[in-house]
């Protein structure tokens, strides 16, 4: 099987597994945004996202529900956006050749797409923060935790990507070039 074959059946794989995990996320972002109204059934798990418990999500008036479905329409916008970029990129590495204008601009889009991540991701727990005090009576004290272990790792991850995109364009710029002697 030649190189352009496998690539190819790399951008389908890869196309297929991002649509998969859409739909899965997709799924899981509407019962997150339906959880706060669902006042009969909540999960059982410890720590519901936005470290928002349980019972406190029952005794939560409606505008802390809101915020708090709000919360969880962020968290799924911010996990459906990568995914959308790797569609577009198996989309890309499927139908046209590995060093094409497309794949670099994929590789770009899937670069962009992790800071945006992050900032909604971010909002989300504030917003899930701000729901939670809402409603209480007494002084709430927001709590943020920042580590440098997962940002260092979420910064390099975004340096090789623009990297990445940054030499696909290079290498086909110099493909344009080399074509255009022959």
């Amino acid at each position: 099987m030649d190189t352009r074959t496998k690539i190819r059946r790399h951008g389908y794989h890869l196309m297929s597994l991002a649509s998969l995990g859409t739909l899965g996320v997709a799924l899981i972002g509407l019962l997150l945004i339906g959880l706060p109204w669902l006042a009969q059934w909540i999960p059982q798990a410890g720590n519901l996202p936005g470290a928002v418990e349980s019972e406190q999500m029952q005794d939560m008036g409606t505008t802390g529900r809101w915020l708090l479905s709000l919360a969880g329409l962020l968290w799924t916008l911010a996990l459906l956006l990568p995914l959308l970029t790797l569609r577009r990129l198996g989309a890309a590495l499927y139908r046209h050749e590995a060093l094409s204008r497309p794949v670099a601009g994929a590789f770009g889009w899937l670069a962009h797409s992790l800071p945006i991540y992050a900032l909604l991701s971010f909002t989300g727990s504030v917003l899930a923060a701000i729901a939670s005090g809402i409603d209480g009576d007494d002084a709430q004290q927001f709590k943020l935790e920042f580590g440098f272990g997962g940002g260092y790792v979420f910064l390099i991850a975004c340096l090789c990507l623009y990297s990445v995109a940054h030499l696909m364009r290079l290498a086909t710029e110099a493909a344009d070039d080399a074509r255009s002697f022959v």
